[in-house]
């Protein structure tokens, strides 16, 4: 067997994570300009095409914005959860997940988390649901739209503590805004007593949480949750994550 040539691990791969590793350590900080293009091409020992390579992969995981032309130059920048929820729907999609499997996904995920809070009681968690509760009435009483409750459900995954269980909490939120924003818009009594209920929910919540009733916070919000998954699947012909394809 004759081999004309033998190519080593992709250059461009290697570069990329190169860099990556720097950022995640904290070397090269968050804002930070990359150097330019022929230091880097000397630094690594690539070419210029291998480095824009690299680059691009970079760009596509949030971790630089490349800013074009004479004063360009790439930028690191924080990656963000928007880019694990775009992903992450993207398999939903591809493997044919039903939303009510998501929206189900959300009630395992979202109760223990109020029983969790409620448990813990913690003075600066009540503190700040307490504000939020706040603007919701606030919310309620101009009409405003339904699915900007939303940001209590984001809270309560952020205020538990658990970044890991945050950031898949995160990537439900996405899929699930993209429902809420599928429906066709409400208005009228309707869409106000509804805005209202949601609010009163998330009050009781909130009293339960600061009562440290667990058991009854993990009830009232698993019913809570089916209850806006029945509301959502009933007003929409969507079946699957694919059908929020825009």
């Amino acid at each position: 067997m004759e081999v004309t040539s033998l190519r080593e691990p992709k250059m461009a791969d290697r570069v990329a994570t190169a860099l990556r590793r720097m950022f995640i350590r904290g070397e090269i900080a968050e804002g930070a300009m990359l150097p330019p293009e022929s230091e880097l091409m000397e630094s690594f020992g690539v070419s210029r095409p291998t480095l824009r390579e690299a680059l691009r992969v970079l760009e596509s995981e949030s971790l630089i914005r490349v800013q074009r032309g004479v004063r360009g130059g790439a930028r690191v920048t924080r990656p963000r959860r928007e880019t694990l929820a775009r992903y992450a729907g993207l398999i939903l999609e591809y493997e044919g997940v039903t939303l009510r499997d998501v929206f189900d996904s959300r009630v395992l995920l979202e109760t223990p988390m109020v029983i969790h809070l409620a448990t813990k009681r913690d003075p600066n968690v009540i503190a700040e649901l307490e504000q939020i509760i706040e603007r919701e009435a606030e919310l309620a009483a101009t009409g405003g739209a339904g699915h900007e409750l939303n940001d209590f459900h984001v809270a309560i995954a952020r205020l538990s503590g658990y970044k890991t269980l945050q950031m898949v909490s995160d990537m439900l939120h996405h899929v699930i805004e993209k429902a809420h924003r599928s429906l066709p818009v409400t208005e009228g009594p309707r869409a106000r007593e509804a805005l209202r209920r949601s609010a009163k929910t998330h009050r009781m919540l909130l009293d339960y949480i600061k009562a440290g009733d667990a058991k009854a916070a993990g009830e009232l919000w698993e019913r809570h949750l089916k209850k806006v998954e029945e509301f959502v699947l009933s007003r929409s012909d969507l079946s699957t994550v694919v059908d929020l394809l825009e």
